[in-house]
């Protein structure tokens, strides 16, 4: 099994805060209302209020109902539910934010879950507010939702063109688009925003994928095609899309674009490629199960730097995965019902907890998929069959650190405020 090369430079996942003197930039002015601790050297946003540190919240969406629930991390409770018309699966971004795609219909409820940290490098400031809804964005087709570089943009399948919110707004509780980014036609496809402007698929038919600036103009067409792209991911220097062929893996350089395709391992094929990719945007490991739980081979592990691929063979079918936000863990939930945690570098598991009632049965075509979150030190995985959520401290020998009452089938997490 090819090894990956482990990131050295670790992400602080909880920073404690401290007191000093610190400029406020122009986007975090705030607005009158808010209320700060006493001594602090920045004001709130209006209707919030600075608090000691990060209050983290969980975001919670049913599979059976519209409902969306916001949980207070630190007592467990629900702090607002939000009643939509259809299920929806939660994209959780800028640790702030929940956009809930409408499965069936052409809608995007944008939530703004009322958690954030702000880092001011040698101390951070932490804020709460009561969750709202701030609107909606209204497409035709399922909306597929990517975050990177100061934006989110949702692209609409049923129309071929993604709406683009730069986070400046959102700060100011505003959902109005910024840009429209056009394909040529409509499709299954992705707008990923990086370097000022976005990597977009340009139709289902010929897998190409193109370089679009904010204005509208395609200053670059990528040689390499991706067909059938089925998951993505951006980082700071580079975007990925999961193709039937390989990986597509294009990266920003002295205002020069390069793309190239990388081959998946040995014996990963139709039916076990990644359709899902995992990160975090300062690092270049990237993970991924190895295909659906039907068919599913374990997990994989890509190091974007070296092009070197880990395929991590599980005692069970893998049906989620997530990494550490200091790269050196592989987290997976399995069908047995069991959380396992691997060394990103070796692929060697490192520790195990039961986290499921029951086994999960892939066949079972109705059943809901546990699916899994990371917030800082605690992983979160879900029990759509008990209508729980298992919290796990996976420093501790993936200790169960308790279990919140969720009262929902879960389909989708996320974590806030951290």
């Amino acid at each position: 099994m090819p090894n990956t090369t482990l990131a050295r430079a670790a992400i602080a996942a909880v920073a404690a805060l401290t007191v000093g003197a610190c400029a406020s930039p122009p986007e975090e002015a705030a607005s009158p209302g808010g209320r700060s601790q006493p001594g602090s050297d920045l004001a709130a946003e209006a209707g919030s209020t600075e608090v000691e540190g990060p209050e983290p919240r969980l975001v919670v969406s049913d599979a059976d109902s519209g409902r969306v629930n916001v949980l207070d991390l630190t007592t467990g409770e629900t702090l607002r539910s939000f009643e939509f018309d259809n299920p929806a699966q939660v994209t959780t971004v800028k640790d702030r934010y929940a956009f809930a795609v409408d499965g069936t219909g052409g809608a995007v409820h944008v939530v703004d879950a009322g958690t954030w940290t702000i880092d001011h490098g040698d101390h951070t400031h932490s804020y709460t507010k009561d969750p709202v809804e701030l609107g909606v964005l209204e497409g035709d087709g399922p909306g597929r939702v990517i975050e990177g570089d100061d934006k989110v943009a949702t692209f609409f399948d049923g129309e071929g063109a993604a709406r683009v919110i730069d986070f400046a707004a959102l700060r100011k509780d505003s959902i109005d688009v910024d840009t429209v980014v056009q394909a040529d036609a409509p499709h299954h496809g992705v707008a990923l925003p990086i370097d000022d402007g976005f990597v977009v698929s340009h139709s289902a038919a010929t897998g190409t994928l193109e370089l679009h600036t904010a204005d509208g103009a395609v200053p670059q067409r990528f040689d390499t095609a991706c067909p059938n792209l089925n998951g993505a991911a951006v980082s700071d220097t580079h975007v990925l899309g999961a193709c039937e062929d390989g990986l597509f893996l294009a990266t920003a350089g002295d205002g020069n674009w390069t793309s190239e395709k990388v081959a998946y391992p040995a014996g990963i094929g139709a039916a076990t490629r990644p359709t899902a990719l995992r990160g975090h945007p300062e690092l270049p490991l990237h993970v991924a199960t190895a295909g659906p739980a039907a068919t599913n081979d374990g997990l994989l592990v890509f190091d974007a730097r070296t092009r070197a691929w880990a395929h991590v063979r599980t005692p069970d079918r893998a049906l989620d995965v997530a990494l550490a936000g200091d790269g050196r863990s592989v987290f997976a939930v399995l069908a047995d019902g069991t959380f396992r945690v691997y060394d990103a570098q070796s692929g060697a598991e490192t520790a195990s907890s039961r986290v499921l009632a029951h086994p999960y049965d892939p066949s079972e075509a109705a059943a809901t998929p546990p699916v899994m979150v990371v917030g800082g030190t605690r992983a979160y995985v879900s029990d759509p069959a008990s209508k729980t959520v298992a919290e796990i401290d996976f420093r501790d020998n993936a200790r169960v650190a308790r279990t919140l009452d969720v009262g929902v089938s879960t389909s989708t997490l996320g974590v806030v405020g951290l």
